[in-house]
C-alpha cells in the first residue's frame, strides 16, 4: 500500500530547496533574453535616421519576428517537456549572440527582416516567457504563481534598466556598435546561467516539486483538503486532449488577442514618446516608466492568484487595462500626459503574465505545461504579431497613435469576456483519480 503525504522541500538534505536557485537563474535569463526583441524598440529612433526606414517598415520587422517566434515557441515548449529547459536556454544564448552580432551589420531591408524577423526570433523563444515560466511550473506546485511572478520581474527590470543605457550610448557611439556589444555580453551570460544554474526538473535531482505530494508505502490516499495535490496526482491532460476542451480555446484566444495591444505598444512606445516631445537620447526612460510600476504588481498578481484563484485575478487586471487604454485615448495630448499614461498602464498590463502558465498547470497538469504554453504563445505570436505593423500603419496614416488606444481597449474588453467564460471545473471532470 502507498500513502500520499505532503513532503516539505525543507525536509531534504539541502536547507534551501534548489528550485529557488533555479528561480534565481531564470530571473537572470528573463532579464536578458527579451532584449533580443526589444533592443529594436531602443534602436527605433536611430534606425529611422540610419538607414532611414519608416515606422511601418520597422513595425513590419516586429510582425515578422512575432510570426516566426510563434512557431519557434511551440517547438520550444515541446522540447522543454521532452529534453528539458537547460539545453534550450543554452542554445538560445548561443543564437542570441550570433543574431545580435548579425543585426549590427545589416544594411539592406531584406537583411534586416531576415536577421531580426527570423534569426533572432529563435533565441527569444528559447529565453523568454515560454521556457522560463514552464520550468518554474515544473519545479513548483504550491506557490507557482508567486514563483512565476518573481521570474517575470526579471523581464520587467531588464526592460526598465537596459533601454535607457542602450539609448544613451547609441546616441554617442552609434546603434550598431552597441548592438554588437550587447550581443556578446547577453549571449555569453545566458549560456553561463544555463550551464551553472538551470536544472530541468526536481526529479532530475532526486527531489519532489515544491508542495508536491510524495508517495511512500503502497496505497495512494489523496489529501482532499489540498486542491493542488489533487490536481497534481490526477491524470494529466496532453495537448491533444486539451485541444478538445473549450477552456483551452478560451485561454488560447485571450492570450492571442492580448498580443495586439501589448506588442504594438512595446514596439512603438519609445518612438511614440519621442514624437510626444522626449529627446531620443533620453527616450529609453519611457520603457522604464512603463515597466517599473509592474514590478510589485507581478508579485502581487501571483500571490493573489495563489490565494484567491487565478481566473478572477486575470479578469480583474485585464478589465483594468481596458479602462486605462480608454483613459489614454481621451487624455494623452503631450509628454506629461503620455508619461502619466505609461505609469498607469505599467501597473496593470503585465500582471496576467504571472498567472497564465500556473493557470494552465492547475487546469491541465504539470507534465505538458511547456507544450501548452508554447501552443498559446503560437496564437499570441500569430495574432499579436499583427500589432506592431498595425500600430505603425495607423500612425503613419493618421499622424497619431490615438486610434491605437481605442483598438487596444477593445482588445482587452474581448479578452476579459473570454476569461469570464472559462470553466476550469469542466476540465477537471475529465481527469480520473487513482484512489
Amino acid at each position: 500500500m502507498k500513502i500520499l503525504i505532503n513532503e516539505s522541500p525543507d525536509s531534504k538534505k539541502s536547507k534551501i530547496f534548489y528550485g529557488w536557485v533555479v528561480i534565481g537563474g531564470l530571473f537572470g535569463v528573463a532579464f536578458l533574453g527579451p532584449m533580443g526583441r526589444y533592443i529594436l524598440t531602443s534602436f527605433f529612433p536611430f534606425i529611422m535616421k540610419d538607414p532611414g526606414w519608416s515606422r511601418e517598415t520597422i513595425g513590419l520587422a516586429f510582425t515578422i519576428h512575432f510570426w516566426v517566434y510563434a512557431f519557434f515557441a511551440l517547438a520550444t515548449g515541446r522540447f522543454i517537456d521532452r529534453i528539458g529547459g537547460r539545453t534550450i536556454i543554452f542554445t538560445g544564448g548561443a543564437l542570441m549572440l550570433i543574431g545580435l552580432v548579425c543585426l549590427s551589420a545589416v544594411q539592406r531591408i531584406w537583411q534586416f527582416y531576415l536577421v531580426f524577423g527570423v534569426l533572432l526570433a529563435a533565441p527569444v523563444s528559447m529565453t523568454h516567457l515560454v521556457p522560463n515560466t514552464a520550468i518554474v511550473r515544473k519545479w513548483f506546485v504550491k506557490k507557482a504563481g508567486f514563483a512565476t511572478g518573481v521570474v517575470t520581474i526579471g523581464t520587467v527590470l531588464g526592460l526598465a534598466s537596459l533601454p535607457p543605457v542602450i539609448n544613451h550610448y547609441s546616441a554617442s557611439m552609434g546603434w550598431r556598435s552597441i548592438c554588437l556589444i550587447c550581443g556578446i555580453v547577453i549571449g555569453v551570460l545566458i549560456m553561463l546561467i544555463a550551464v551553472l544554474v538551470i536544472r530541468n526538473t526536481p526529479e532530475s535531482m532526486g527531489i519532489s516539486p515544491y508542495g508536491q505530494a510524495h508517495l511512500v508505502g503502497s496505497v495512494q490516499t489523496p489529501n482532499f483538503r489540498d486542491d493542488t495535490v489533487l490536481s497534481e496526482t490526477s491524470r494529466e491532460l496532453t495537448l491533444r486532449q486539451a485541444l478538445h476542451t473549450r477552456t483551452f480555446w478560451y485561454i488560447f484566444l485571450a492570450y492571442s488577442i492580448t498580443g495586439i495591444p501589448l506588442q504594438g505598444a512595446l514596439g512603438h512606445v519609445i518612438i511614440w514618446g519621442v514624437e510626444a516631445g522626449v529627446a531620443p537620447a533620453d527616450s529609453g526612460l519611457i520603457m522604464a516608466m512603463m515597466t517599473i510600476p509592474s514590478i510589485p504588481v507581478r508579485i502581487l498578481a501571483g500571490w493573489l492568484g495563489d490565494r484567491f484563484g487565478k481566473k478572477p485575478v486575470l479578469i480583474f487586471f485585464n478589465a483594468c487595462t481596458m479602462l486605462i487604454w480608454m483613459w489614454g485615448w481621451v487624455y494623452i495630448h503631450d509628454s506629461s500626459s503620455f508619461f502619466a499614461f505609461a505609469v498607469l498602464i505599467g501597473f496593470v498590463y503585465s500582471a496576467p503574465f504571472s498567472l497564465y502558465t500556473p493557470f494552465l498547470g492547475d487546469i491541465f497538469g504539470r507534465s505538458a505545461v511547456g507544450t501548452l504554453m508554447g501552443a498559446i504563445t503560437l496564437g499570441h505570436g500569430l495574432v499579436g504579431g499583427i500589432g506592431p505593423y498595425l500600430w505603425g500603419w495607423i500612425a503613419d496614416a493618421t499622424g497619431s497613435y490615438a486610434l491605437n488606444c481605442v483598438i487596444s481597449a477593445g482588445c482587452y474588453g474581448v479578452v476579459t469576456v473570454l476569461l469570464i467564460m472559462i470553466h476550469p471545473d469542466s476540465v477537471r471532470a475529465l481527469k480520473t483519480y487513482n484512489i
